[in-house]
């Protein structure tokens, strides 16, 4: 086997694993100029305002109730004070302002026959540099879109579910079935699914592979595979079965079709995916929608929480709501953190996953009632191949627009424009 920049390993089916990062292939590697890998993740319903802030004592950024499970990882994150969506200043309540997260532009009002949005950062990069890797982007989610209008707001409720626009009358279909997203990142498309683990598929090439490998190569690849065999194991016995269905022979096989009986894990599996396909350079670019507009999820896992999120969200300052709100708040942020640690422990070479990439994550409302997109809860983690200090709460001017920051995104990853949308000048 001849190892290049883009060695895979191949299977039957026409199943293809691409590798991680190795110290074999590094020279090759660096001769080429790749853009930062981007992750877009969007939370619905906005946040408890009151326990979102940090505060700057003495230089230091001190993260509030809902930001405190990045405390490990504050040095790689930035808090963002003040940005908006000139965009989103329109009636709607929520949809509108789930459709143009990630490009601002004003969203038209329709039944579903004249959609209309814009084209969003993530499919700009995309379709500039999707030929770099298998997969020009990912689109993931857990709920599926609805369809039909909202009669409260007369707008179709399909702009909720969709936040990665190809064209400003496309929206990316976002997969929410773990097992058809991990088939995507193998390319495994056979007519029998696949009945064996994929690592079974390829061990002809890995052990091939392995016998040109050195110690610490070895011990790389040996815990990538690992990670996949667990995530297969994971996305199949989190499916709801019948107790008579549970049993399975004592062999590995591809995982299962279905949604996860539990969110914790649909949500977990779900940004795993994103950083396996990270690791493996199967894209360089994903979204992730922890819940459409006006999403009802159910967060009663969380001790003092029962009802639906969008519910939640609507507290009219009742104190216990507050409560609830920010508690389910910060569990969200509790798996942004856990994403962004696996990414940091994930070396290439004297980089980390997580140096080399910009996650942004945030929500198009800052508070659920208000339906207000000023002063948007934005998180920005990563350095994007670049030498760029994080760990800051970054205060601009009021209605400081967000689409200055997607610019300087765009910019640092190699997109040669001076404009995008409402931007005035670029961030990052």
């Amino acid at each position: 086997m001849k190892l290049t920049r883009r060695t895979i390993l191949k299977g039957s089916g026409g199943l293809t694993m691409s590798l991680p990062w190795l110290e074999i292939n590094a020279e090759n590697k660096k001769k080429i100029k790749r853009p930062p890998r981007l992750a877009f993740l969007f939370a619905p319903n906005g946040v408890n305002e009151h326990k979102w802030d940090p505060k700057v004592n003495n230089g230091s950024m001190e993260l509030s109730p809902i930001l405190k499970p990045l405390e490990n990882l504050k040095s790689q994150v930035d808090v963002f004070k003040n940005l908006y969506h000139e965009g989103s200043i329109q009636p709607g309540g929520h949809f509108p302002k789930t459709a143009n997260f990630l490009s601002g532009v004003h969203i038209n009002r329709t039944t579903g026959k004249d959609i209309k949005a814009g084209t969003t950062i993530d499919q700009i990069v995309a379709q500039k540099y999707g030929q770099q890797a298998p997969l020009p982007s990912i689109e993931l989610g857990i709920e599926p879109t609805r369809t039909g209008i909202s009669v409260a707001t007369g707008y179709t409720m399909v702009y909720g579910g969709h936040i990665s626009c190809s064209n400003p009358t496309s929206p990316v279909p976002k997969e929410i079935y773990p097992g058809l997203a991990f088939d995507r990142l193998f390319n495994n498309q056979s007519v029998n699914k696949s009945l064996t683990s994929v690592l079974d598929q390829v061990k002809d090439d890995s052990k091939t592979l392995m016998k040109q490998l050195g110690a610490e190569d070895k011990i790389r690849l040996d815990s990538f595979f690992t990670s996949v065999r667990s995530l297969e194991k994971r996305i199949t016995s989190s499916l709801n079965k019948p107790k008579e269905q549970q049993y399975r022979p004592p062999k590995h096989l591809r995982p299962e079709d279905g949604i996860p009986a539990d969110i914790r894990d649909h949500i977990k599996i779900m940004l795993d995916l994103i950083v396996l396909s990270f690791q493996m350079n199967r894209t360089n670019i994903a979204s992730f929608m922890y819940g459409n507009s006006v999403s009802g999820k159910n967060f009663s896992f969380i001790d003092g929480v029962h009802g639906g999120f969008h519910e939640i969200s609507h507290h009219t300052k009742n104190k216990k709501k507050l409560d609830m709100y920010w508690k389910i708040n910060r569990y969200i942020i509790s798996t942004f953190a856990a994403m962004l640690h696996q990414m940091d422990e994930i070396k290439e070479g004297d980089r980390s996953l997580l140096d080399n990439s910009f996650v942004l994550f945030g929500s198009g409302l800052r508070d659920g009632i208000k339906h207000s997109p000023i002063d948007l809860p934005i998180l920005l983690a990563g350095k994007g191949r670049q030498n760029i200090t994080r760990g800051q709460h970054r205060v601009y001017k009021p209605k400081t627009p967000l689409c200055n920051l997607l610019l300087g995104i765009l910019q640092a990853s190699g997109i040669e424009q001076e404009k995008f949308n409402y931007a005035k000048e670029a961030i990052i």
